[in-house]
């Protein structure tokens, strides 16, 4: 089957370090490199229009059924212990009412494959979704250089345009994360500079320097004390419990009059565990189930080390823990082995898809178009490209480009 993905012509040396330098100064992309190589590919994927809307339609109906799905599990909260959520994290989820919450920016990205039986998903990054810098920057940049081709909608303008809706001017969006990791800031960084482009104050900080009283949120801090009008997290919901002894962590998961993006709940949608409850739910997930590949709790899969088989942790994130025979190294497929085997229920095993490869002048790739929505609607694309069938912290970021002058949404 051939692909709709392509991928364009190298650049020259000289124009790609001239991009590359813009995407650390103008974009903030701080880490383009992973170890001693780069990440930022020479070449972009070139796709079609009707691919885009392809997508752009499975995505937004992913995200119709997904936050359905979670609605009504929060409706039966015995299933929570089912998706791996920590016992202190479900405890919370069960005081969470979400009919009475008031309006949180949901942002979601769908990370979409093109395998020998079509499109099909390997997750949805529902809780903290990244790639926000190459889905507007890296795509942005590289367009001027391939005539005929437009860049596709930016994903950092779709999600501020969501927050603006929500937050008046001169307001303030506290932007909460992991304060001690350079790729997290560079990301907040990043989206600070959109926001305040449109009149939009924000403050850099970690989540434990948040409180809430009656459910509003407050920043308390050495550097600032105000209470911000909306609040954008890019910590994982699991790691906040852990923050400090002191730290109020569970406004995040209910009764936050304070709009969130994403609210702590979205840890539902994030376990890579969700289809195996499926089955006890009403809601129809129709669309998750044509994308999505067979899953199963390790439990249930007679020979765990099959070819076939592709193991993950419940809430692994970016390739980490994912074993693939032949495709991991032995000596970490055999640890990931033994944690699947030892703690059943914290891991999956996944119906291994064949991607699709696409050829570029260095040889072959395997490439995952992600795919954002934002309140429901598409909301731009974020390119990788891995020289193995798994995508993974060594995988490239690569520029999506549409051939058709489309931009792919309104």
């Amino acid at each position: 089957m051939n692909s709709p993905l392509r991928a364009g012509a190298n650049l020259p040396d000289a124009a790609w370090k001239r991009l590359r330098l813009r995407a650390i100064f103008d974009h903030c992309k701080w880490d383009p490199q992973c170890g001693d190589h780069a990440v930022l590919a020479k070449f972009p994927l070139l796709l079609d229009f009707g691919s885009v809307r392809e997508l752009s339609l499975l995505a937004e109906r992913l995200t119709l059924e997904a936050l359905a799905a979670e609605t009504e599990i929060l409706q039966k909260p015995w299933l929570l212990k089912r998706l791996a959520i920590p016992r202190h994290i479900r405890k919370e989820l069960q005081r969470d009412v979400p009919d009475r919450q008031p309006q949180h920016v949901r942002v979601m990205r769908f990370d979409f494959h093109f395998t020998t039986q079509g499109w099909q998903i390997s997750e949805v990054n529902a809780d903290v979704p990244g790639g926000y810098i190459e889905a507007s920057g890296w795509n942005e940049l590289f367009v001027q250089h391939y005539p005929g081709t437009a860049s596709p909608v930016s994903a950092t303008e779709c999600y501020v345009d969501a927050i603006c809706r929500r937050v008046a001017h001169g307001g303030l969006v506290a932007l909460a994360h992991a304060t001690v990791h350079s790729e997290d800031r560079q990301v907040m960084v990043h989206i600070s500079r959109e926001l305040e482009r449109r009149g939009i104050k924000s403050c850099l900080t970690s989540p434990a320097h948040l409180s809430w009283d009656n459910g509003n949120a407050r920043l308390q801090s050495s550097f600032a004390s105000e209470a911000p009008e909306l609040i954008v997290r890019f910590s994982p919901a699991e790691w906040l419990p852990e923050l400090s002894a002191n730290t109020d962590w569970t406004g995040w998961f209910h009764e936050s009059m304070t709009p969130l993006s994403n609210p702590g709940r979205a840890l539902i949608l994030q376990s890579k565990r969700l289809p195996l409850v499926w089955s006890d739910l009403e809601t129809e997930l129709r669309t998750w189930k044509s994308c999505l590949p067979v899953t199963r709790c390790p439990s249930e899969v007679r020979t765990l080390n099959d070819a076939t088989n592709v193991l993950k942790p419940a809430f692994g994130r970016v390739g980490e823990g994912v074993g693939i025979p032949g495709v991991t190294g032995s000596e970490d497929y055999d640890e990931i082995l033994l944690a699947a085997r030892k703690h059943e229920l914290q891991w999956i095993a996944q119906e291994r898809f064949d991607v699709v490869p696409v050829a570029c002048e260095e040889g072959k790739v395997f490439p995952c178009v992600g795919v954002y929505t934002v309140d429901g609607k598409m909301a731009g694309l974020y390119g990788r490209a891995a020289r193995q069938p798994i995508v993974d912290g060594d995988a490239l970021d690569v520029a999506i480009l549409l051939r058709d002058q489309e931009r792919g949404c309104e």
